[in-house]
């Protein structure tokens, strides 16, 4: 049996990333992890508090933890079969809910930012990139330029990893609900006089 959240159960659990998926997306992740990361400095910038080196690691060291704040960006992302066997990761219109594809692309996430954190944050700090693009390729690589940084399994120095034919085919992405605004107050009836 299981339990209804407010009867003692808690919440539902967190999905559990699919880590032999992580290769497969593993380019894309990080291109879309040193975006966020590019865009999250430009914010603290323009906040006026100051951008030191240690504030922008503060700042993008909880970017792929899914469940927080600062994670919610990966909400957005599905993962989409394609049809010469590579898997796509695709930025939605929409927030979705976190599930197991948007799991595995916050674990693809961290582990560009456990290979490059410190090296990104001080790139960061530098302020030598006016836009993303440059940063993008030195730290995520590219088939011209090879491995960049982050010299992981699925980086984009590499060709795009294909799925194994016996991969089962990802969840469906599911927009996240809108909340229904709060019921309008009831109006009191006024007394009739007599």
């Amino acid at each position: 049996q299981g339990c209804v959240g407010g009867m003692g159960g808690g919440p539902p659990p967190k999905p559990e990333p699919r880590m032999e998926d992580v290769p497969l997306i593993q380019c894309a992740a990080c291109k879309a992890t040193v975006r966020r990361a590019f865009h999250v400095a430009k914010t603290l910038r323009a906040s006026g508090k100051g951008a030191s080196e240690m504030s922008l690691l503060t700042a993008i060291a909880p970017l792929c933890d899914t469940s927080a704040e600062a994670g919610e960006w990966l909400h957005d992302y599905d993962m989409q079969e394609q049809t010469d066997g590579t898997v796509a990761l695709k930025r939605m219109s929409s927030h979705g809910e976190c599930g197991v594809e948007c799991a595995t692309a916050g674990a693809a996430c961290q582990r560009v930012l456990d290979d490059v954190d410190s090296e990104l944050a001080e790139k960061l700090f530098g302020d030598a990139y006016s836009s993303h693009d440059t940063l993008v390729a030195e730290v995520c690589g590219s088939q011209t330029a090879g491995a960049g940084l982050a010299k992981l399994s699925g980086n984009c120095g590499q060709p795009q990893p294909v799925a194994p034919p016996n991969r089962p085919v990802g969840e469906e992405f599911l927009r996240r609900a809108k909340e229904a605004p709060p019921p309008p107050p009831e109006k009191k009836k006024a007394k009739k006089k007599k």
